[in-house]
């Protein structure tokens, strides 16, 4: 049977490889890295690599400073850091691959010090001290738990030592904006001495709302045949599919756009599907099984909880009225997101009002879940999370009436 599954896919890569052979992507941010993108577009940019405690080696990208600065005058001017955090199977190319407007460069613009950092198991972090991914079948015993508990830590640590600055503003799409608030459910102490505000844009937490596609996938037995074959990461295909899927994204972006309302919501309006090549070169990007496990299991029941794994029925939820109320967080919903629904988005919102910590939440029109990395030009959203994260105390701002102070 093993045979069979590698042979056809084998066979689907041959074929996706002649297809985009066809017409082979013109864009060149496409084949580009984060740090190849930026640099290349004006702004500043290094990358660092941080070990964790049990030995994954994440790679974060740091733009220090404005299009058209040198990188040693950007380092010198010792800005204010702020923390773009990717989702689920996506990684730190989402924060620049869009340019105009790219939520990394409308930040470094206006004067911050942007850390792009990368999850465990992902193209740029898919390195361990002791462990090698293509060998070692333990590289891939991971959740989103080990993300929350260690990734984001050692994250903070590195960035604080890097540059001086106690407190770190932070901003998080889906998974990466679902993390730092359970993080700081884990621990308060830290994250109120070191977090300086939070925007979580469709933070990924219950998903109990989340389009039925979801819900059908969790009940079909896919993830665990793959782990019973031995395959124990998925979407590491930076190869002839994704090449292929970026080709057909060129050539029939109606229909890709189709396929991507469908999953996970998009408006032709509001998403620039002229970039869709280029983002299908970068996205989706690779994890583990047992993360994507994970997210699947958060479909089940309303509420935010640690992964069940198959030798225990035992699950802790990530109580988020328990977040520290001196943290000032704004969230924004896409009231077109078939992924984070807005009513899941406002249900995090209530939590963290009873907590205190809320300060600003926002729905907005049109926007699926990959309109954060791919918006037209006038980004309403970028503005707002910008403005929020330079002032994060500002007056409290809630859009919904049913979550009216």
């Amino acid at each position: 049977m093993k045979g069979n599954i590698f042979l056809v896919i084998f066979v689907v890569n041959v074929v996706c490889s002649c297809l985009a052979k066809i017409s082979p992507n013109s864009h060149p941010d496409a084949d580009r890295n984060t740090q190849e993108m930026a640099i290349a577009h004006g702004y500043p940019c290094e990358n660092h690599t941080v070990t964790t405690p049990d030995g994954y080696q994440l790679l974060l990208f740091r733009i220090p400073g404005r299009k058209g600065e040198k990188l040693e005058v950007a380092r010198a001017n010792n800005k204010q850091p702020v923390i773009l955090q990717h989702g689920l199977i996506d990684s730190s190319d989402c924060f620049v691959v869009n340019e105009n407007p790219a939520l990394a460069y409308l930040m470094a613009d206006a004067g911050f010090d942007v850390w792009l950092p990368n999850f465990r198991g992902n193209e740029y972090s898919r390195k361990h001290a002791t462990l090698n991914p293509d060998k070692d079948k333990s590289f891939w015993d991971y959740s989103i738990d080990e993300v929350i508990e260690t990734d984001l830590r050692s994250i903070f640590d590195f960035i604080i030592a890097q540059t001086g600055y106690e407190k770190i503003s932070y901003i998080g799409h889906s998974m990466g904006g679902g993390t730092i608030l359970a993080a700081l459910t884990l621990f308060p102490e830290f994250y109120s001495k070191h977090v300086r505000s939070i925007v979580g844009l469709s933070p990924s937490t219950t998903l109990y709302h989340s389009n039925n596609l979801l819900k059908v996938a969790h009940y079909t037995p896919t993830l665990d045949l793959l782990q019973f074959l031995g395959v124990n990461e998925i979407f590491n295909f930076h190869n002839h599919v994704q090449n292929f899927i970026s080709w057909f994204c060129s050539k029939s972006p109606d229909v890709c756009n189709f396929f991507i309302e469908m999953l996970a919501g998009a408006e032709p309006e509001y998403d620039n599907s002229e970039k869709y090549d280029v983002l299908f070169k970068h996205y989706p990007d690779g994890t583990s099984v047992n993360q994507m496990r994970h997210v699947l299991q958060q479909t089940q029941k309303q509420g935010y909880f640690s992964y069940k794994s198959s030798t225990t029925d035992q699950v802790t939820e990530y109580d988020l009225t328990k977040v520290p109320s001196s943290i000032p967080i704004a969230i924004f919903g896409g009231m077109q997101d078939k992924l984070v629904s807005v009513i899941d988005a406002k249900w995090i919102s209530e939590k963290l009002k009873i907590s205190g910590s809320l300060r600003m939440y926002k729905e907005y029109e049109g926007y699926g879940h990959l309109t954060y990395i791919l918006p037209k030009k006038s980004s309403g959203c970028f503005k707002d999370a910008l403005q929020f994260t330079l002032a994060p105390n500002q007056k409290a701002l809630i859009t919904s009436p049913s979550l009216a102070f």
